[in-house]
């Protein structure tokens, strides 16, 4: 299911396949929307996800909060033996995690294959 969203507000779907969950953002990951997110997560974790991979392409902003709450969506991936990924974001998303040091610390896949995409320039 696809959901447009104006750029300032945030939106999630959930597709699923098998046991993996794609979670797709959209718009703004902040302060405001962040709770979303970790609530969905903390379902899927509860629910036995096999995988989540949170696909950040759609995102237009994110802010030290919406880091915090991908770090903690991988602790409980990692709590409840569910593989977690992150599809990358545009050049500004992925700045921030180059910026912060967390890049090297994410697992980020460009495809279903598991390729890893390229570190964007500092």
């Amino acid at each position: 299911m696809t959901q447009t969203v104006p750029p300032d507000q945030f939106g999630l779907s959930d597709e699923v396949e098998g046991g993996r969950h794609r979670l797709a953002l959209t718009g703004e990951l902040d302060i405001a929307s962040a709770p979303m997110l970790e609530a969905k997560v903390a379902e899927l974790c509860a629910d036995g996800a096999q995988a989540i991979v949170i696909d950040l392409s759609g995102l237009a902003f994110i802010d030290s909060t919406g880091l915090r709450v991908i770090l903690a969506a991988r602790s409980m991936c990692d709590a409840g033996s569910c593989d977690f990924s992150l599809v990358p974001g545009g050049e500004s998303i992925q700045r921030l995690f180059v910026l912060t040091g967390l890049l090297e610390h994410l697992q980020f896949v460009v495809d279903e294959n598991g390729s890893r995409p390229r570190a964007p320039r500092e």
